[in-house]
């Protein structure tokens, strides 16, 4: 299978790309419709073995940057019982020349989107309970499990800053996002660096 058929696949829903990389590494240039999924020594594969279960039953392959993890990770899942179809490690560039489209997730500061906020339609992944701390105004509210659900409410001409408690699920959300052609920004830091920066915040209800 070519990585243009892999991209193929995956984005019909008939193949799953785990990325194992580092999640700043996925934020900086990802193939497009794979999902990040960090790998590390401990306990990495039973979580995303029940993951992967929900999903149904579909091949699996393995992104990696080097031999060592792309192997490290295939025997996790192995011991699980997954048995990934194949294990790409060469990295993003030998991905870009396999034909896999690469898209990437820019970060933005809390100070630049406090700064530009006019240009802007941040999106507040966090779930309805953490909102009670204030959002961002002007912010559109949808929990991260949402998202998918809410494309259509969004303009394909959008800029988009997806915010969270700390920066980590809008960086999914992000990435989700940029695989399907919206302009997007990870505010990094999330809500913990707004506050932190003393920006405004307004009731959940009046964002």
């Amino acid at each position: 299978m070519t990585g243009a058929q892999m991209m193929e696949a995956a984005s019909e829903g008939r193949l799953l790309m785990l990325d194992v990389r580092p999640g700043v590494a996925y934020a900086r240039g990802h193939a497009a419709h794979s999902v990040s999924v960090p790998f590390a020594q401990r306990g990495w594969a039973a979580p995303v073995k029940n993951w992967l279960d929900r999903q149904g039953a579909m091949p699996v392959v393995l992104l990696a940057d080097n031999a060592v993890v792309g192997a490290a990770a295939r025997g996790a899942l192995q011991e699980v019982g997954i048995e990934p179809e194949a294990v790409w490690d060469g990295g993003p560039q030998a991905w870009r020349e396999s034909g896999l489209s690469l898209v990437s997730v820019p970060d933005i500061t809390a100070d630049q989107l406090a700064g530009e906020l006019a240009d802007w339609t941040v999106i507040d992944v966090r779930e309805p309970y953490e909102w009670r701390s204030g959002v961002i105004p002007g912010a559109k509210t949808i929990p991260l499990n949402q998202v998918p659900g809410q494309l259509g409410s969004l303009s394909p001409v959008g800029r988009y800053a997806l915010v969270c408690a700390h920066g980590n699920r809008s960086q999914s959300a992000a990435a989700f996002l940029a695989d399907r052609g919206f302009q997007v920004a990870n505010v990094r830091g999330g809500m913990a660096l707004w506050l932190a920066g003393r920006h405004p915040t307004v009731p959940a209800g009046q964002a």
